[in-house]
């Protein structure tokens, strides 16, 4: 081997560890970061009609959450796992139990009455293709009887139909109506898109959705 094309042998291996590196880094700050998003206030005081229940590890999701909540004007319930937090150590133990499709998991949330709500809107991100388990263990801990439930994914790759199927199954074991879902992309991994394109997406896919318009308050 000559020793120019060594040379350039050298040079490739740079550029290919600067960049795998770089990509190490980025993916470390998003899994490692919160995403603020503006505080949700609801408007009015008459009872909300719908309520909205957001599971976020790294508060994309969370702000994908309070744009349906404007929308409708809904209740927003936001669901904490702090064994899932926003540490490296949180993101293993997250993929873990989502690949190996953990549906129980401890949560915590503020107390909740779904008798006077009409529709249930969860919220959650995807982690191998499916909900994350804190959604799973919400439906699992409660009773949804005579409501309608919409789920609601954002993430960086893709779901799949056997999860969302398996979900809805749940819902209905717990004596909901499972309605629909909506699948929101925020990019790849090393490209996002912004919170704000984000919102727009949203509202423009709630909007074309005759569904919701019932619940609007």
């Amino acid at each position: 081997m000559s020793n120019k094309l060594k040379f350039r042998l050298s040079i490739m291996s740079f550029v290919i560890l600067a960049l795998l590196s770089v990509a190490l880094f980025y993916y470390y700050k998003i899994q490692t970061s919160w995403v603020d998003s503006p505080v949700y206030s609801r408007k009015g005081t008459e009872p909300a009609r719908t309520l909205v229940v957001v599971y976020s590890r790294t508060g994309n999701t969370f702000g994908a959450a309070k744009e349906i909540s404007s929308f409708l004007n809904a209740e927003l319930l936001q669901i904490k796992a702090p064994q899932y937090d926003t540490t490296i150590n949180g993101q293993m133990l997250a993929s873990k139990d989502a690949d190996n499709e953990v549906t129980m998991t401890d949560i915590q949330h503020k107390a909740v009455d779904l008798s006077q709500y009409e529709l249930i809107v969860l919220c959650s991100p995807t982690w191998w293709f499916r909900p994350a388990p804190p959604l799973w263990s919400f439906v699992e801990n409660h009773n949804f009887s005579g409501k309608k439930v919409f789920l609601m994914m954002t993430g960086n790759s893709r779901y799949k139909n056997k999860f969302i199927d398996e979900f809805e199954t749940l819902v209905k074991q717990k004596n909901g109506d499972f309605a629909d879902f909506l699948f929101i992309r925020r990019g790849r991994i090393f490209w996002q898109k912004t919170p704000d394109d984000v919102s727009v997406e949203i509202r423009e896919a709630l909007e074309k959705r005759k569904f919701f318009m019932q619940y609007k308050d």
